[in-house]
């Protein structure tokens, strides 16, 4: 029977092709959906992971309200801002080897060709970089000194069509001020379209702490000295903190925290796009369902030749399901291949915004199985009513019908 559901595809390929492209289109957007999440989600962990690369942090204890997180500093603050005062005593427990406080916030740079550099719907922040702090790589020029320079993050520079030593503007803290560019330098990681300008610390506390309080401060161990080690030491200290309520929180659990965000909130792309695959897919067991419906209409004297010959219900109900699944594994395959095309293009369309994602474009072995499953699922189920109708054909229409004819 395998054989006869072969043949008949064969024998009507141009009536199945509609069903493989409506499986095609559905499973396009599955694959889509979960490939997308998978590259952005790998792009915002190699930030984090270059950008939070403390063995310990320092923040408060208290969670904050929502009016209080808007307006206390840090990209994902949810606790009560600590003073910034606690970085030296910090930097002299033993076992540390630098503390930096946490010092960013809103810039606009003006650009070469004084419009301000942008990149669609990506942040514009600067933040504080100590000369101590070697987790940055000067890439030309040097640190900025004063409030009268910046430096820029490479990609920003490039966006910018500035160069070392070109004087600009900037808007920061509600106020336009001329400064020099005197660095690029480099986080080691994508940064997914961000412009991001590098401040010294004194100007940074100015606009960003001008209360003393910061949303963390990162802490560097000395050699030898382990993360647990590290946050246990520091304890003691934040004990008579008091109302300032601060603790000390292992680096790796402050990444993990952030990617967990971050996952959070990348979870409403997969869902924006799952809805049209399921609205696709639907569409597509509708032309699937209606496809066999014809198809079993036109073929009524097969089937009943095939009863005749001595074919039960269920081998002419399997025959047209296998027609089914043949349909559906086509469609998946080639839906997946459309998917990961559809993420290249969406890829480049980010990087015309100034969003630029990070890898190759992601096709695990689950995403894979799952769009093929979801495919062929849907062509089956949609199928199963036409292949019940093809199974309870009696054996003798077709010789009845024959005779009349006569």
């Amino acid at each position: 029977m395998g054989r006869v559901a072969l043949r008949g595809i064969r024998a009507h390929l141009v009536r199945f092709v509609l069903s493989v492209l409506a499986v095609t289109l559905g499973v396009a957007f599955v694959a889509g959906a979960f490939s997308l999440r998978t590259m952005m989600s790998s792009t915002f962990t190699e930030i984090i992971d270059s950008s939070m690369v403390g063995d310990a942090y320092v923040r408060g204890s208290v969670p904050a309200t929502a009016a209080a997180v808007s307006d206390g500093g840090g990209l994902g603050s949810t606790w009560n801002t600590i003073p910034a005062s606690l970085a030296g005593p910090l930097a002299g427990v033993d076992g540390v080897a630098h503390a930096f406080p946490d010092l960013s916030g809103p810039i606009v740079v003006v650009g070469a060709d004084g419009t301000a550099v942008m990149s669609g719907g990506a942040p514009s922040f600067a933040t504080a970089l100590d000369p101590k702090d070697s987790t940055v790589d000067v890439v030309a020029g040097r640190v900025p000194s004063g409030p009268t320079e910046i430096g820029l993050e490479s990609a920003t520079m490039a966006k910018s069509g500035l160069s070392v030593g070109d004087t600009t503007k900037v808007v920061l803290h509600g106020a336009l001020r001329d400064v020099t560019v005197v660095g690029e330098l480099s986080f080691g990681a994508p940064t997914a379209g961000a412009a991001i300008t590098i401040l010294d610390a004194a100007t940074a506390t100015a606009a960003y702490a001008p209360d003393g309080r910061l949303p963390s401060i990162a802490v560097f161990a000395k050699p030898g000295v382990s993360e647990q080690t590290l946050t246990r030491r520091i304890a003691p200290l934040l004990a008579t903190s008091g109302p300032d309520s601060a603790r000390a929180v292992e680096g790796a659990v402050m990444r993990s925290d952030a990617r967990s965000g971050v996952e959070a909130q990348l979870g409403f792309i997969t869902t924006f796009l799952l809805v049209f695959a399921g609205i696709s897919l639907f569409v597509g067991a509708y032309i699937i369902a209606n496809t066999f419906a014809m198809s079993v209409r036109q073929r009524m004297r097969e089937f009943a030749l095939l009863r005749a010959v001595g074919a039960s219900p269920a081998q002419v109900f399997a025959s047209v399901l296998t027609q089914a699944a043949v349909v559906g594994l086509v469609g998946s395959a080639l839906g997946i291949a459309a998917g990961l095309g559809l993420v290249s293009v969406l890829r480049v369309v980010f990087e015309r915004m100034g969003m630029d994602l990070s890898g190759q474009i992601p096709l695990d072995t689950a995403t894979a199985a799952t769009s093929l499953a979801i495919g062929t699922v849907v062509s089956i189920a949609a199928a199963a009513l036409p292949a019940r109708r093809a199974a309870l054909t009696p054996p003798g229409s077709w010789s009845a019908h024959c005779c009349s004819r006569r």
